[in-house]
């Protein structure tokens, strides 16, 4: 019967550890002496689907960029907000010789119930940060990324460091990382993972670069958002550390003034390709980015359908004639397809992105 019951602990253990409890993270380095570095491990954790697994997470492997891996134990844990807490591990690391390293931490699983990243209850979190340890130096240290914004009202945080140096930080949006297999994987990019302001198809979601601030204007859907930027430091024109961090926006109905949703605009690659329809609807929206813009051999294109349904993807001359047609295999929300364009004569050329209720179409030049 003790047998039976060990078994059923490990079992009750396991589950704990692979519950989702992840909510978004950074890795903050602060220079020592030398080539000392103090490593810090900021996790936003879910304590309240996940607290068996924040309670496991008693430490995390990192990955320091030169060959070497360091165990950081938690050090701190602390409630920020209803069911979400900060933990912190840390550790100092010395570096055998000057460089550019990156440290890597990956985790297993997000928290569950994310909007713009399907399935996110059972992806990986892959956080990193690329230092230069020629230079003395500590990353710039942000407010927490645990924010609330309000349907159709403007969401704004600032991205100025908490403690201020001389030298100058740029941000950026960016899509999430993922690990490769492996205990040091590489990164790569998640590309199931969908922007803030693609899930309606409208609106901007972006960093302003001169107020350097995050701003959405504005989110219409109420849930939990994932967003992640990166985070560059710079000294005298040198680039001396790159960080990414991840966390999480909650859309709620709240009171407050509100404001008119402007058009869609692409987070990743700006307004100027971008081409959005005028639609009364207001449950159907569709987005189309054609890039680049003039093309000589290829066209990538993306569309958004605020519905899942069947996108339909059409290249089409000015004669009407279509000449390439591709539909997505299954329901979805966005697509992305490439379209070989060498063989065409140059001239002026439509894209259109259609799904069972509207459709949306862009003129490319060849």
């Amino acid at each position: 019967m003790k047998s039976v019951y060990s078994i059923l602990l490990l079992i009750l253990l396991s589950a704990y550890a692979h519950a989702s409890h992840l909510r978004g993270g950074e890795i903050l380095a602060s220079h020592v002496s030398g080539q000392t570095y103090n490593i810090k491990v900021r996790l936003y954790l879910d304590t309240q689907s996940g607290q068996g697994a924040v309670d496991a997470l008693s430490a995390v492997t990192a990955c320091m960029g030169d060959g070497g891996v360091k165990d950081l134990p938690r050090t701190s844990l602390t409630a920020i907000s209803n069911g979400v807490s900060v933990g912190e591990y840390q550790a100092t690391y010395t570096y055998p010789s000057s460089g550019i390293y990156q440290i890597s931490v990956a985790l297993d699983t997000r928290t569950g119930g994310i909007l713009n990243l399907p399935q996110s209850g059972m992806t990986s979190q892959f956080l990193w940060t690329v230092i230069d340890t020629q230079l003395s130096n500590s990353t710039p240290i942000l407010p927490n990324l645990e924010f609330v914004a309000g349907v159709r009202q403007v969401f704004s945080v600032d991205l100025k460091p908490i403690v201020a140096d001389n030298d100058s930080i740029t941000a950026k949006v960016v899509r999430l990382s993922k690990p490769s297999p492996g205990t040091c994987g590489v990164r790569m990019l998640d590309h199931t993972y969908l922007f803030p302001n693609e899930i309606s198809s409208t609106g901007t979601f972006t960093v302003d670069a001169r107020q350097k601030k995050l701003i959405w204007v504005a989110p219409e859907v109420v849930g939990h958002y994932l967003f992640a930027i990166v985070v560059a430091e710079w000294r005298d024109g040198v680039r001396i550390s790159e960080t990414y961090r991840e966390g999480v926006v909650s859309v709620i109905d709240r009171p407050g003034e509100t404001v008119q949703v402007p058009p869609y605009e692409s987070s990743e690659y700006g307004g100027l390709i971008t081409s959005t329809p005028v639609v009364s609807s207001s449950e159907v929206s569709m987005a189309v980015q054609a890039y680049p813009v003039p093309t000589e051999n290829f066209v990538t294109v993306k569309a958004y359908s605020k519905q899942r349904a069947i996108i339909r993807l059409q290249l089409i001359d000015m004669n009407g004639r279509v000449l390439t047609e591709i539909a997505s295999k299954a329901p979805e929300i966005a697509v992305q397809e490439v379209f070989d364009m060498r063989n065409l004569a140059r001239g002026i050329y439509l894209i259109r992105a259609s799904n069972a209720k509207d459709s949306v179409t862009q003129k490319v030049l060849r």
